[in-house]
């Protein structure tokens, strides 16, 4: 992984949740990518309870139709709080890029570096408009809302625990195998599902997809083992959208996927050099879904 600053600026933009190498955060604490003004990358660790927020939050917005970002804005008495801004589709396109090259080099193109000045200086009305609320005796609170970019990215689980679900991923590579299901979180719709997949490209990572088709793809995989057969879901990209189906396999493939499930939820890790099995397996859903 790229090495990044370790400065911190006043105000910066919060990308998404990281762990260094092999490191442990602090108790209570969380790894977040930012971004300053300058186009500067580094990383700084805000509370847990902080990044709890962040959860709840981007779960409520993904059913809204706005791009947002989440500033870390310094309040002057060193003390920083998370201001959300609403931000055009430029500025959600620039913040995806800058993941790709966070990643890739570390470095953010010159071309970038407008779009993040003109969101933190968005945060500057937003945070007048907080103290506005507050001077007025609300009881309003600011809650940490992560940038859109964040929807596909991955999230902690529940009861604290320390588990990575491939953070330095930005991108899924279709189809994907879903191997099980997460509970649900406070606040999500009874529409989406929180899902473990592994991706085409053999790293495991959480998605969301609509419950509708998750149930559908079941029934028809309950249907398929009535016959005395095996499968799995899948999720594959196509013109019109993503869709839920069922990859029929053998019983030594289903217990290789199983394997693999197992052994993240007994260790937390999402990084295992793969069975030759697992491989065959994930050869033959691409074939599938390319024919």
């Amino acid at each position: 992984m790229p090495l990044f600053h370790h400065n911190q600026p006043s105000h910066s933009i919060l990308l998404m949740p990281v762990r260094l190498k092999s490191e442990r955060w602090p108790k209570n604490k969380v790894r977040i990518l930012s971004c300053d003004a300058e186009g500067n990358l580094f990383t700084q660790l805000i509370g847990r309870s902080t990044y709890q927020r962040i959860k709840l939050e981007a779960r409520r917005m993904e059913a809204a139709p706005k791009n947002y970002a989440t500033i870390y804005w310094e309040t002057g008495t060193s003390q920083y709080i998370p201001l959300v801004v609403e931000i055009g589709d430029k500025e959600n396109w620039a913040l995806e890029r800058i993941l790709e090259h966070a990643f890739r080099s570390a470095i953010v193109p010159d071309v970038l570096i407008r779009p993040v000045r003109e969101i933190i200086r968005m945060g500057e009305t937003k945070y007048q408009e907080v103290v506005t609320e507050k001077t007025k005796g609300t009881r309003k609170t600011t809650s940490l809302q992560s940038s859109k970019v964040l929807a596909r990215l991955p999230y902690y689980r529940k009861g604290d625990v320390e588990v990575s679900i491939p953070i330095y991923k930005t991108e899924y590579t279709f189809p994907l195998i879903i191997l099980g299901q997460f509970p649900q979180e406070n606040n999500m719709t009874p529409s989406q599902q929180r899902l473990l997949v592994l991706d085409s490209d053999g790293d495991l990572a959480e998605t969301t997809l609509p419950s509708e088709q998750v149930n559908k793809a079941e029934r028809k995989l309950s249907d398929l083992r009535k016959k005395g057969k095996e499968g799995s879901l899948v999720c594959l990209w196509e013109p019109e959208g993503i869709s839920v189906d069922v990859v029929e396999m053998n019983e030594l493939q289903v217990q290789a996927l199983e394997a693999v499930t197992h052994y993240f939820e007994e260790t937390g890790k999402d990084k295992r050099p793969l069975s030759a099995a697992v491989k065959k397996v994930l050869n033959e859903v691409r074939d599938r879904a390319s024919s």
